[in-house]
């Protein structure tokens, strides 16, 4: 039996046989990957992947050499604080030699040197270099001109003779290098095969051929570590940063040489070790940690490959800034990055002894990850959560979140999902703090005002739930589906989580609005009036991430969300942001009041589609006319104004551009409301479905035109109630207009207009015939008969009322917002009441000959 059985194939070939499965199912993924593109795009899709491998591979150069670069940089700035600590000041070569020019002749030196402007000069320049306040500088220099002349000035070069003058720099010079050179370490080890957000993703890794094979243990952990390798690109730079390290001590010849012998046994060492992780992580994490704990290390290694790029500009202000502390850290010997390099206690250097040590540290490092992943599996799959998930952990007291189930569901799976944590807060924060220092230029502005640091604040928050949103529905997975079994359905399980997104970002925004009213108490009245505008931003912004739910196939794949309901999604999402960093608030209100409409219209669109989210192909969109139509009319109705008025003021020139506006926006309203009017025709809704509130009653004529006069004629009485209200409407816009009149700001502005109006006679005119024969037509039909009609369906009540009345007001000038609000309640509820939306355009004509006349 023993000799049927054989004692299966050697050791290296078992690592040979492995890697090349490895190499194919990486093919594999790739090729799946690309029909999946091409299933998306076309059949003859351009296959980019190698490129994009390339691409990675130069990155990957590119994160090594930087990272060789931060060490120099880290070394510099210890010998500079090596120099400061004896009591030296670092100054420019020009301002030394300047400096001792000007105390050869102490005569001259008061009236030259100690009140010329070369202290702030040479003050600012340290301060845009190592950080500080230019006061404080220059303070420091003339006290030091003062005191000892110009004894206690070097120069850059002189504290810091460069990287092979470090061994002999002092302590501190040595320990940040090998900081630094740790941190490098640590990003290769946490590399992995690439950054693990997919932290539900189901794995197969190929130790799992110890269950059905003869194979040695160890050459099958050994292939598991060595995968990351052909996976990661990053690993291939590696040996770039011991090349650029050898080569500043020993010439390019051995640089180069050191990279082949040194740096690819360390990268091969530190895949390993990265995978030693891994592996003891899935034996001995239990399942509901496992993904968090891989998705950390993954986080860990792209938070230090990111900071690498801030690590040359920001190493040297922290070492300046912190440097009389660093001599605590000093105590414990820092030999690392001398053994790396080769460096002797006399400060020569060896190129055998460093290649020696690094032989040394990679063969420990891959002969420790061998054997603990090999002694872990020997000790057992199990891992140490058999006895906790055997049965549900007691209800504790205090562990209840409010009263409403679905809320308490959501709060319990952020905390237990500890992958969540993951996915929806740290790779947000780092990517998140990664664009604050590519736009560290506007937080320096930010720092000196309130509405840019609570615009940054409102940015973050913005993008937090962007990101959020798809990461919290895809960490569920097929575990969705439970949902669709409780008395209550899936939707109201999506506004608990969209109730839920918004808590955690309104929590984030309000510790930089508290910073805020910190730094500007003055202001702080403004700042809680934008912590309640993000309070509605937030929640909107929240509920139209949640739209974007997609199912979970069998294998763990996920459906690709639709690029126009992203777009759709994405609909007023940096208007809000934009008013508070411009302190326009008319445009933070649009933001607010528009965000929360494209919430709505996508609500209705996905609670058509809600009960075929598991089975697409049969989905239906709502009836028309959708919140999504009205919204889209009016839309074209706004941008194709603009359009017109840019090509008729080309023809008719700048100066009658009021006139070309009045004209292009009466041409658009005829042309959006027959267009509609068309569209919605097409698709079974007749003019008298827009016209009239309510069900349509027998015996009604079946022609359009006689269905119209009916509609005029019926009644009387609806007519004449429109026209009074816009009588009263108007006269009340009069009213304010003469109270604005008061306001010294907003009074030259009107006065400008008027002024305007009266200088061109065809311009009263122009106003006269939009306002009057088009505006109340056209709008009344798009703003009432289809938006308020589409509100009333998705609200309802006065949320309804008061939705349409502030979308209509905000594509009015902000001066007129209240009387024009006023004006779409009143119609709103005339239309609803008298069943006739005549009435609603009688009244809006009243109102705009009044305001006109």
């Amino acid at each position: 039996m023993k000799s049927e059985l054989g004692t299966g194939p050697s050791f290296w070939r078992t690592v040979r046989v492995l890697l090349g499965a490895a190499r194919k199912r990486s093919n594999g993924r790739r090729r799946r990957q690309r029909e999946l593109l091409q299933n998306r795009a076309s059949k003859n899709a351009t296959d980019w992947s190698e490129l994009g491998f390339l691409f990675a591979i130069l990155f990957g150069f590119i994160i090594s050499g930087l990272a060789a670069f931060v060490v120099t940089a880290a070394v510099d700035s210890g010998e500079r604080a090596e120099a400061e600590r004896q009591g030296k000041i670092v100054v420019s070569r020009q301002f030394l030699e300047a400096a001792r020019e000007a105390f050869a002749d102490s005569s001259r030196a008061e009236d030259r040197w100690l009140n010329g402007s070369y202290y702030s000069s040479e003050a600012k320049e340290i301060a845009e270099k190592y950080g500080g306040t230019e006061a404080a500088i220059e303070k420091k220099l003339r006290d030091a001109a003062r005191t000892h002349g110009a004894g206690d000035f070097i120069t850059s070069s002189q504290a810091s003779p460069g990287f092979t003058a470090f061994p002999k720099a002092g302590p501190i010079a040595g320990m940040l290098g090998s900081v630094i050179l740790i941190w490098w370490g640590a990003m290769l080890v946490f590399q992995g095969e690439g950054l693990e957000l997919d932290t539900q993703r189901r794995t197969h890794p190929m130790w799992e051929w110890l269950f059905t094979h003869p194979v040695q243990a160890g050459a099958v952990f050994l292939a598991e570590m060595l995968s990351p390798l052909a996976a990661n690109p990053t690993y291939w730079g590696a040996p770039v940063f011991v090349g650029i390290l050898y080569g500043l001590v020993y010439g390019p010849e051995l640089g180069i040489l050191a990279a082949l012998l040194a740096g690819i046994p360390l990268a091969i060492a530190a895949a390993c070790l990265g995978k030693a992780l891994e592996i003891g992580v899935t034996l001995r994490f239990s399942p509901r940690s496992r993904g968090a704990m891989i998705g950390l290390m993954s986080w860990m290694g792209y938070a230090s490959m990111v900071l690498m790029f801030a690590g040359v500009l920001v190493i040297p202000k922290i070492v300046s800034a912190i440097g009389k502390f660093l001599s605590i850290f000093t105590v414990v010997p820092w030999p690392w990055l001398r053994l790396f390099v080769g460096g002797q206690s006399d400060g020569s250097f060896s190129f055998p002894w460093g290649i020696m040590h690094c032989w040394i540290a990679a063969s420990v490092a891959i002969t420790g990850a061998v054997w603990f992943s090999a002694w872990g599996a020997q000790r057992g799959l199990s891992g140490n959560f058999s006895s906790a998930d055997a049965r549900p952990s007691a209800p504790r007291r205090g562990t209840r979140f409010g009263k409403e189930p679905l809320y308490r569901k959501e709060f319990l799976w952020f905390i237990r999902d500890r992958s969540a944590i993951v996915q929806t807060i740290l790779i947000p924060l780092t990517v998140a703090g990664f664009q604050v220092f590519n736009l560290r230029g506007i937080l320096v502005h930010a720092q000196g005002a309130w509405n840019y640091l609570c615009g940054v604040g409102i940015l973050f928050g913005t993008y937090f739930l962007w990101i959020l949103g798809p990461k919290s529905l895809s960490s569920e997975g097929s575990a969705l589906w439970i949902a669709l079994t409780w008395p209550r359905g899936l939707e109201s399980l999506l506004k608990a989580k969209a109730w839920l997104w918004s808590l955690i970002s309104s929590g984030l925004v309000a510790v930089v609005l508290c910073y805020a009213a910190f730094l500007f108490p003055t202001e702080s009245w403004k700042i809680a009036l934008v912590g309640i505008g993000w309070f509605f931003f937030g929640r909107s912004m929240a509920e139209k991430t949640v739209t974007l739910v997609t199912v979970t196939s069998a294998s763990g794949e996920r459906e690709q969300i639709p690029w126009g309901r992203r777009w759709a999604a994405q609909l007023g999402m940096l208007t809000f942001c934009v008013g508070v960093l411009t302190q326009q608030w008319h445009i933070a209100v649009v933001g607010i009041v528009y965000s929360y409409m494209t919430a709505a219209a996508m609500w209705e669109n996905f609670r058509a589609r809600l009960p075929y989210l598991y089975d697409p192909w049969s989905e239906k969109i709502p009836p028309p006319p959708t919140l999504m139509h009205a919204m889209i009319a009016i839309s074209i109705l706004v941008e194709g104004g603009s359009v017109f008025t840019g090509i008729i003021s080309v023809a008719a020139g700048r100066e009658n551009i009021a006139i070309a506006q009045a004209i292009s926006y009466g041409i658009c309203a005829v042309i959006v409301s027959l267009g509609t009017a068309n569209f919605l025709s097409e698709r079974g809704v007749s003019a008298r479905e827009v016209w009239r509130w309510g069900p349509a009653q027998e015996g009604e004529p079946k022609r359009w035109w006689r269905r119209v006069w009916i509609l005029a004629g019926e009644s009387i009485g609806p007519l004449l109630s429109g026209a009074a209200g816009g009588l009263l409407l108007g006269l009340f816009a009069r009213g304010y207009l003469a109270i604005l009149l008061h306001v010294p700001p907003v009074a030259e502005l009107i006065r400008q207009s008027q002024e305007q109006m009266a200088k061109i006679p065809d311009l009263k005119i122009s106003y006269a015939v939009m306002a009057v024969g088009f505006a109340p037509f056209a709008e009344e039909y798009l703003f009432r008969g289809l938006l308020f009609r589409a509100l009333e369906r998705e609200w309802g009540g006065w949320r309804a009322v008061l939705g349409s009345a502030a979308f209509f007001a905000i594509y009015h000038p902000p001066l007129s917002w209240l009387p024009v609000g006023l004006l779409g309640i009143t119609n709103a509820l005339l239309f609803k009441k008298t069943g006739r939306l005549a009435p609603a355009v009688i009244l809006h004509m009243v109102y705009n000959a009044v305001v006109l006349s």
